[in-house]
Order: C-alpha cells, then sequence, then structure tokens
C-alpha cells in the first residue's frame, strides 16, 4: 500500500509484487498465545526463498517455536518435514499423523506453498503429542532446535507419566551452570503443577503421586525455590496461590521438612524486601496464624518463625498478635519460654516491638507486657552470639523498628542493652547513630543508664572507623531520627563534600562529645563505686576468717583409728559370714523338705490321664480314615490321567481330520475354479475363430487406415503451404497463426483415430485354425481336471465317514474323562475335609503331649536338683562351723583394740579444752555486683525460701565415758547431719486462651535467655 502511494503503479504490480505470505507476515493475525496446560507450541509464520550450499534455491517454512514464552525461529525445507514425518512414524509404533502434503507439485508456486504452509503446520501440532515427546532419538526436539532443558520441562509438564522420572533432573536447572535455562520454571503450566506437588504433600495421603517418590519433596521444594526467583509475576502468581501456607504445611506434617521448605520461604524474604511485611500480614489474616501456633511448639521450627515475624514486624503484622486471646499471643508466650536463647530474645524484641507502636489499648496490658520484656532483657547474656546480632540487625528495616522502641523511654534502656551486649557490626549501628546522638543529648527524659548505653554504643561505631562525620538525623515515621548521624558519613564521601556542608556537621559536635564524655564516665564511675562497695566488705570476712583460722588451726595430737577399725571390720564380717551360713544352711533345709512333699504328689500335667488316653486312640482312627481315603484317591487320580490322555487321543485325531477335510474341500474348490475358467476361456476362443465376414472385417480396416492416412498428409501440405505465405487457404479475415493452430488440432486428431485403426486391425488379425486348435487343448486339460475332482470327491467322502467315527470315539473318551475328573475332585474333597478334621484333632492333641513330656521332663529336673541341695546344705554345715571359730577369734582381738582407742580418745579431749570454742563471728551481708531481677522476681524467690523447712541441727556431741562404761555399753549408730532440703521448682501454670491478662503476668523468668546447660544453641545463617 505504501509502494502503491508514493511510488505511483496500478494495483495489480503491486499485487504482484506483495505475496501472501508478506501480507500475512506483516498484516496477519497476532501469534497464539500458548495454552496454559502447554509449555511448548510451533506454528510456521512465514516462507523465505533461500540458497543451498551446492547453490540451488529452494522455499524454506520458518517455524516460530514457543519454549516457555520464549521465542525462537527454526527454518526447515519441505525434505526436512519430510524425514521428519517418515522418522517418527518408524519409531512410534501406532502413532496418527496427518498425510504429507503431495511431493509432485510445484514447490516454487507460491499457491503451492501456502497450501503446504497450512498442512505442515497441521503435522507439527499433531506431533506434540506424548508418544512424539517421549521417544528416545529426541527427533523432534532436535527438529524445533531444543536442548535437555527444554526436554526435561516440557516431559514433565505434558507427558504425566514422566513426572516422577523426570522431576528429579529437572531440579538441576537451580545449577549456576543453567541459569539461562531456568525461566522456564516461571511457566504457569510449571507453577500449577509445582503447587499440585504441594497440596499433595500437605495433604498427608499415602498415594502414588509423582511427588512422592524417594527425594520427590526435597527436589519439589527446590523448584519451587527456583521457580520463585525467576521472575515478579511468577513470584506473586505463587504467592497468591499460597505457596507460603503450603510449605509451612509440609513442616507441620513432618517436622524434618523444614530444611527442605527453607530455601524457597529464603527466596520470598531476599527477593520481596520492603513488601514482605505486607505478604506476611496477609498471610497471618488468611489462616496463616493458625499454622504458626502449631509450628512454634516444635523446638526445631521455633527459631524458623521468631526470625520470619522479626523480618515482617510492620504493623499488618502486629496487628494480628495484638487480639487479646488470640493466637498471636500463644505464639510470642511460646518463644518467650523456649530453650534456645535465640528464640526466647527475639520473642521478647517481638512484644518490645507491640509496646512500643502502641498496639496494647488496656494500660494494664502495656504495663505487664513491658514487665516481661524487662524480665527478658535485663540480662541478655545470650545476646553475644554472633548469629543472634545477625538476626536481629539483617532485615532491611530492622534498624528502623529498633529505632522506634528507643523513642519509648522504658523500653531504650533494654534494647541499648541488648545491642551493648550483642555488637551488631558498626556499619549497621551506623544507621541510628542519630538516635543515640541524640538520647545522649537528652538529659531530662533519659536516665544515665540509658546514657551510657547510649554512649557506649556510638564508641563502638566511631572505634570502627565506619563513620567520620558530624551528626545528621532522620526522622522515622514515628518522628524520632534514623538516616545519616554522627559519624554515618563514609570518608570518601566527605572528602567529596563542599566545606560548608562539613562545618554544617559539625555543628554541635562539642556538645555532643561532652555529653558522650559524661555519660561513659558516669557509668564508669558508677561501676567503680560497686567494685569498692564489695571490696570492702569482702576484705572485712577476709580478715575475720583469717584471725579465727590462727586460733583454731594448731596440730591435733596423734589418733590410731587404723588399728581399732581393722579390728572391728574382721569382727563385723566374721559375724556377717556365720550369719549369712546359718540363714543359708536353714533356707536350703526347709527348701529340700519342701520339694520332697511336692514331688510326692506331683503329675506331669493337669490333662486327666483317662482324656489323654482316649483322645490318642482318637486320633490313630482318624490317621486310618485319611490314609484309606488317600489310597482312594490314589486310585481316582491314575484312572482320570489315563482317560484324560485316550480323550487327549481321540481329540487329536479329529482335529487331524478335521484339517484334512478342509484340506481336501479346499483343493476341491479350487480345481473346479480351474475347471470352469479353462470351460469358459475355451468356449470364447471358438466363438471368436468362428466369427462371420472375417475377411470383410479385415479389408474394411485396412481402407480406413489408408484414408486417415491420405487425409493427414494432406494437412501436411496444406500446412506447408500456408508456412509459405500461401493466401488460397486461408479464409477472410483468418490469421496464418490461426489456421495453422486449427491445422495442428485436426492432425493431432487424425493421430487418435489412426491409433484407434491399428488397433482394430490387430484384433481382426488371427488364424482360425490355431484358435481352433488352442480351443481343444484347454478342453482336454478340463477334462483332466474333472478326473481329479472325481478323485478328490472319493477322498472326502472316505474322510467325512472316518470323521463322523472319531467324533463319536471323542465324544465318549471326553466323557468318561469328565467323570473321572469328577470322581476325582469328590475324592478330593473328602479327603481334604478328612485331612483338615485329623489336623484339627492333632492340633489339640499336640499341646497335650507337649505339655505331658515337658511334665515329666521337669520332675525328674526337680528330683536331680534335690541331690545337688542335699551336697549344698553339707558343705554350708561345714562353712558354718568354721565361722563360728573365726567369731571368737575375731571377738576377742577387737575387746583389745577397744581398749588401746579408750585411752587415746581421753588424751584428745583434754586437747579440745584447751582449744576453747568462741563462736564465728557474724559477716556484713555481700552487696550485689549487678543490678537485682525485677520486683515480682524477687517476690516469688522471697515466698519459695520462706517454704524452705529450716535445717535441722547437728546433735551435740556425746560425753567421753570411762573404760569400763564403754566396754559395757552397747554400740550406738552415730546420728548423720541431714542434708539440705530443696525447695521444689515452681512451674507457671498454664494459660487459658481467652486470658490476656494470664499471660502477661507470667513469671517466665526461668526460660529466659539460656538452655538447660546454660549455654546458646548456635542458630542456622537464616531463616
Amino acid at each position: 500500500l505504501i509502494k502503491f502511494l508514493c511510488v505511483g503503479g496500478s494495483p495489480s504490480s503491486i499485487l504482484e509484487m506483495m505475496s501472501m505470505d508478506d501480507f500475512d507476515a506483516n498484516f496477519g493475525p497476532p501469534s497464539p498465545a500458548v495454552p496454559a496446560s502447554q509449555c511448548l507450541s510451533v506454528r510456521i509464520v512465514r516462507t523465505e526463498e533461500q540458497m543451498s550450499l551446492i547453490m540451488q534455491r529452494f522455499t524454506a517454512y520458518i517455524i516460530e517455536v514457543n519454549d516457555c514464552g520464549k521465542i525462537n525461529e527454526v527454518p526447515h525445507r519441505y525434505s526436512e518435514f519430510e524425514t521428519l514425518h517418515k522418522t517418527l512414524l518408524t519409531e512410534c509404533v501406532g502413532l496418527q499423523l496427518p498425510p504429507m502434503p503431495p511431493k509432485g507439485a510445484d514447490g516454487t508456486d507460491s499457491a503451492v506453498i501456502a497450501a503446504r504452509k497450512g498442512e505442515l503446520e497441521k503435522i507439527l501440532k499433531a506431533m506434540i503429542s506424548a508418544e512424539v515427546l517421549m521417544e528416545k532419538q529426541l527427533t523432534l526436539w532436535k527438529f524445533l532446535d531444543l536442548g535437555n532443558p527444554s526436554v526435561i520441562v516440557g516431559r514433565f509438564v505434558m507427558v504425566p507419566r514422566a513426572r516422577g522420572t523426570v522431576l528429579k533432573t529437572m531440579a538441576k536447572l537451580n545449577d549456576e551452570k543453567y541459569k539461562d535455562d531456568v525461566y522456564r520454571l516461571g511457566h504457569f503450566a510449571v507453577m500449577e503443577l509445582l503447587m499440585e506437588g504441594l497440596r499433595e504433600l500437605r495433604s498427608g495421603s499415602d498415594s502414588n503421586h509423582w511427588c512422592r517418590q524417594q527425594g520427590g519433596r526435597s527436589a519439589l521444594c527446590q523448584l519451587v525455590a527456583g521457580s520463585l526467583g525467576t521472575t515478579q509475576e511468577a513470584r506473586d502468581r505463587l504467592i497468591e496461590m499460597d505457596v507460603i501456607g503450603h510449605l509451612l504445611g509440609i513442616v507441620q506434617l513432618e517436622e524434618n521438612a523444614l530444611d527442605d521448605a527453607r530455601p524457597a520461604l529464603n527466596v520470598i524474604v531476599a527477593r520481596e524486601g520492603d513488601k514482605l511485611p505486607s505478604i506476611v500480614a496477609r498471610f497471618l489474616v488468611a489462616g496463616g496464624l493458625h499454622q504458626l501456633v502449631d509450628l512454634v511448639q516444635r523446638p526445631k521450627c521455633q527459631e524458623f518463625v521468631a526470625k520470619l515475624l522479626w523480618l515482617a514486624w510492620d504493623a499488618g503484622s502486629r496487628a494480628a498478635f495484638a487480639q487479646p486471646g488470640g493466637m498471636g499471643l500463644k505464639v510470642l508466650q511460646t518463644l518467650l519460654r523456649s530453650t534456645a536463647p535465640m528464640c526466647s530474645l527475639l520473642g521478647a524484641v517481638l512484644l518490645a516491638g507491640m509496646v512500643a507502636g502502641s498496639n496494647f489499648e488496656e494500660p494494664t496490658h502495656r504495663s505487664e507486657a513491658l514487665k516481661l520484656v524487662r524480665m527478658s532483657l535485663e540480662r541478655p547474656e545470650a545476646a553475644n552470639d554472633p548469629q543472634f546480632a545477625k538476626a536481629l540487625c539483617g532485615g532491611a528495616s530492622a534498624l528502623v523498628r529498633l529505632a522506634a522502641m528507643l523513642e519509648d523511654a522504658e523500653l531504650a534502656p533494654l534494647v541499648l542493652g541488648l545491642l551493648c551486649t550483642a555488637k551488631p557490626p558498626a556499619a549497621k549501628l551506623g544507621q541510628i547513630s542519630g538516635n543515640l546522638a541524640a538520647l545522649l543529648a537528652n538529659k531530662g527524659a533519659h536516665t544515665e543508664q540509658t546514657r551510657a548505653r547510649a554512649a557506649e554504643l556510638l564508641l563502638h561505631i566511631q572505634g570502627s572507623g565506619t563513620a567520620t562525620s558530624a551528626p545528621s538525623p532522620v526522622a522515622t515515621p514515628n518522628g524520632l531520627s534514623t538516616g545519616t548521624a554522627y559519624g554515618s558519613a563514609p570518608a570518601q564521601r566527605a572528602s567529596s563534600a563542599g566545606i560548608n556542608e562539613l562545618l554544617e556537621r559539625c555543628e554541635g559536635i562539642a556538645a555532643h562529645e561532652e555529653s558522650m564524655e559524661a555519660a561513659l564516665r558516669a557509668q564508669l564511675e558508677e561501676g567503680l563505686a560497686k567494685g569498692r562497695q564489695v571490696l570492702e566488705a569482702d576484705s572485712v570476712q577476709v580478715r575475720e576468717v583469717s584471725e579465727l583460722a590462727q586460733h583454731r588451726l594448731k596440730d591435733l595430737p596423734v589418733l590410731d583409728f587404723q588399728s581399732f577399725e581393722k579390728s572391728f571390720a574382721s569382727f563385723r564380717a566374721a559375724r556377717e559370714v556365720l550369719g549369712r551360713d546359718m540363714r543359708e544352711c536353714e533356707s536350703l533345709q526347709a527348701n529340700i523338705d519342701r520339694q520332697l512333699r511336692e514331688l510326692q504328689t506331683a503329675r506331669p500335667s493337669s490333662v486327666d490321664p483317662q482324656l489323654f488316653k482316649e483322645k490318642l486312640l482318637m486320633a490313630e482312627r482318624l490317621y486310618v480314615d485319611v490314609k484309606s481315603q488317600r489310597e482312594a484317591f490314589a486310585s481316582a487320580e491314575a484312572d482320570a490321567l489315563e482317560k484324560t490322555s485316550r480323550s487327549e487321543v481321540s481329540s487329536s485325531k479329529l482335529r487331524e481330520l478335521e484339517s484334512a477335510r478342509r484340506r481336501y474341500q479346499d483343493d476341491l474348490q479350487q480345481l473346479k475354479s480351474q475347471r470352469t475358467d479353462k470351460e469358459l476361456k475355451a468356449s470364447q476362443i471358438r466363438s471368436k475363430a468362428d466369427m462371420p465376414g472375417l475377411l470383410d472385417m479385415k479389408r474394411q480396416a485396412q481402407e480406413s487406415i489408408d484414408r486417415n492416412l491420405a487425409e493427414a498428409k494432406q494437412l501436411q501440405v496444406i500446412g506447408q503451404r500456408v508456412q509459405q505465405g500461401d493466401p488460397d487457404y486461408l479464409r477472410e479475415g483468418e490469421s496464418r497463426e490461426q489456421k495453422i493452430t486449427e491445422l495442428t488440432a485436426k492432425l493431432a486428431e487424425l493421430k487418435r483415430q489412426h491409433q484407434s485403426l491399428l488397433q482394430k486391425q490387430k484384433e481382426f488379425d488371427i488364424d482360425p485354425v490355431s484358435l481352433g486348435d488352442q480351443a481343444r487343448k484347454l478342453e482336454n486339460e478340463a477334462a483332466e481336471l474333472d478326473i481329479r475332482i472325481g478323485g478328490l470327491e472319493d477322498k472326502l467322502r472316505e474322510t467325512e465317514r472316518s470323521y463322523a467315527d472319531a467324533s463319536g470315539d471323542a465324544t465318549r473318551d471326553a466323557e468318561d474323562a469328565r467323570q473321572a475328573k469328577e470322581r476325582r475332585s469328590s475324592l478330593s474333597s473328602r479327603l481334604s475335609s478328612v485331612e483338615q478334621d485329623a489336623k484339627a484333632q492333632i492340633s489339640a492333641l499336640q499341646p497335650m503331649i507337649q505339655e505331658q513330656h515337658s511334665g515329666w521332663q521337669r520332675l525328674l529336673s526337680q528330683q536331680k536338683k534335690l541331690d545337688e541341695y542335699q551336697h549344698s546344705l553339707m558343705s554350708r554345715l561345714n562353712d558354718a562351723k568354721t565361722a563360728a571359730a573365726s567369731e571368737v577369734r575375731s571377738r576377742e582381738h577387737v575387746a583389745g583394740a577397744v581398749q588401746d582407742l579408750v585411752k587415746s580418745l581421753l588424751g584428745f579431749a583434754s586437747f579440745l579444752d584447751q582449744c576453747g570454742g568462741e563462736p564465728l563471728p557474724t559477716a556484713a551481708p555481700l552487696v550485689p555486683a549487678e543490678p537485682s531481677p525485677s520486683a515480682a522476681m524477687l517476690n516469688s524467690f522471697e515466698d519459695d525460701w520462706q517454704a524452705t523447712p529450716p535445717l535441722t541441727a547437728a546433735p551435740a556431741a556425746p560425753a567421753v565415758l570411762s573404760p569400763p562404761s564403754v566396754l559395757s555399753a552397747p554400740v550406738a549408730a552415730v546420728p548423720m547431719d541431714p542434708a539440705p532440703v530443696a525447695a521444689p521448682k515452681q512451674e507457671p501454670a498454664p494459660l487459658a486462651d481467652d486470658d490476656f491478662d494470664a499471660f502477661l503476668k507470667e513469671d517466665l523468668s526461668a526460660g529466659f535467655g539460656v538452655n538447660g546447660q546454660g549455654g546458646a544453641e548456635k542458630p542456622p545463617d537464616d531463616l
């Protein structure tokens, strides 16, 4: 159209210059989108005339390949389509494809090219089927110039039976070397299938789904992570499909699945950035809060839940947790009670965020929540773990939330103490250096402790060399500055700034340094004062203990207890041996007497002997019956086998006769057909030989040929005259070309008539005598076939008589075999029934027999043990006599040792009188080095201390007796000092689901910050 308007020319010339392919390419309909259920589509968009290597022109059909949204163009000529068509029909058995367009047409004709284009496109679309896509040689994939990643994803989407096979292979698309192919995971069809797999895993059913193979869950989660990382559109669609809920649902079913689901969730956290809080808030409102309540009960998932909430702890997320009696408070309660330090500290930080964000409407609720935060963060020793510092300050807006908490005068010292312990990187803390400087400068609103901790953090920022400029705070949404502040600008930026900007940043630097120095000095002096108080108290106690020890620690007189203890131990051992031997002798005697009485009346078993004998006789009768039935069955089985064999022989003979009869019938039918054909041919030949007027017909045919040749020669002469320009042969107004055309047409018609006349003459050129000989020969052959037909009919009748006789024999033999089988089956059923009865009787009898045999063995074993007991009793009696003699000797020896010990004890009593016994002076109470816990915690500890029973006082030392009294008095047990009784540990009472006040007032100090061993557990690097 542009050429027509600008250059000029007729419309027909413009249409000749512009083919239909150009029109379709420029003005045709747009490319259709790939169906949602497919990731691969093809269409032929245009044709091009190209040159081969041997400089021959050919038409190339340009194929547009849509591979998961990526468009490629592949050219192929007609012969390549034809090779592809033949190969697929050979490799894929049963494949149905449209036929190829005809090959003989002119391949350069525009109409032929347009027709072929449409038919080849239909063939290509028909090839995208399961059979072709799964073909081992990858013929179609190579034809479309698609690599292995396209093959794997295409089979996963469009061949359902192949999904389990290619699942793990497709997970390799996340590798670095396939970074240009991972875009396929963001296709809608792939995402739909991945979500189907997640739903199947979350359902917990026991099906044979493709995702339930070994390692399938890990591969599926890797693919979900890759799909989330492709494009923002794919990520939004998956989040809309509740991918977070499904991943956490899998973790709910199996806690170990967290390691598989974590990478996919990390992709959402890393890629969404500022949109993460709103995404998490929607997830919580849509039912995700119930999932978190379940997950946070599991120790392995607590850290993950705490990190996820802290990364998204904006107003929308906090609002879902602020409902009194809601699920959110249960999550925070579990985190605060966690034995993992990071979880309990993050739980306190989350609760502090709600306090700073004014999420508690009731003042009492806010005060109780602040009390819980203070109980956890007053002693945050576990926060020195680098992983906790990374989790606390790792998020993009984490420091903004911490800065908002610093605005609260009650939360500021707790948050600052946590940061001082955690010591995050100075580059991170530099973002809130302006807020720290503001806290330091505001002397009236904050305590000296708060200002001192702010100064400590500023010192940490400046000491790392991160910043060099003056404060320049930036206000937060709550009005608190969080931007570039004192010491937060890089050195290179300061060097490039103008002199005026540097001077403005230096404004107030002196006051800032003075405030920071004062706060740090106050903190240092406070610590020194407390240290001096503790040292003075300790010095007084050290002096008192030293004086007391110098008075009491004199040289002790020697007391020889070893000799007495050795004699007394020997005497006690002799008494124990004598008592043990005496008891063993009495026990053996009583045991032997008891077993003798038992053996006199013992029976081998509890079974009645008469009943046992009757059951044995019944078993014998059943065996005889089974034996007779087995013999009858064996005879019937042999008879059935013989008759079955005879029936099979008869049937085989009958089949052979049937085959012979059919063969004779086929041969007879063939011979009859041949005889009929020969008779018909003989009749036709005789009719042709006896044709009347044959010579006249030949003469007329020759005359017609001569006339045809004469007319042709005349036309040739006329044509030569016309070519020479003779006007006598032209009619008025007729040109020479028209006359030549007319003569050519007449000459062609004469040629056709000549051929027809020659064919007719050839038909009349026959010999009647030769035809008669041929007819007689055919009649003789028909007579010979008639004789053979008669012989075959005789054989067929004989075979049919034999077949009738064999059919009767086969029927009788089959009936005999059937009756024999029925008899065998009947005997088999009867034998089975008798055997079952016999087995049941013997099974019931077997335990009785075993019990009887075991009883006799037990009685014989008891009788043998009695003999052993008799020998043991004699040996024990001899040992008892020996022990009695040893006891006499040891008693006499211990009496002498007691006399010597009494003399030594009297001398030691006089030494104790000389030492004196003044009481121990009372020491001053210790001054605690750290701030005391909250009042609630102290009260609870005081209650426990008051509930503990007092310790029992040690008894007074017994008076030393004179030697006669010691020897005559019995030995008394020396009372021992009772061990102190530990106060019972008071567990916090469980909360009601809707009791918000009870949750806030609960004392959780026992579980804050440390685990059971007092050490911090190392958290993972990310969610």
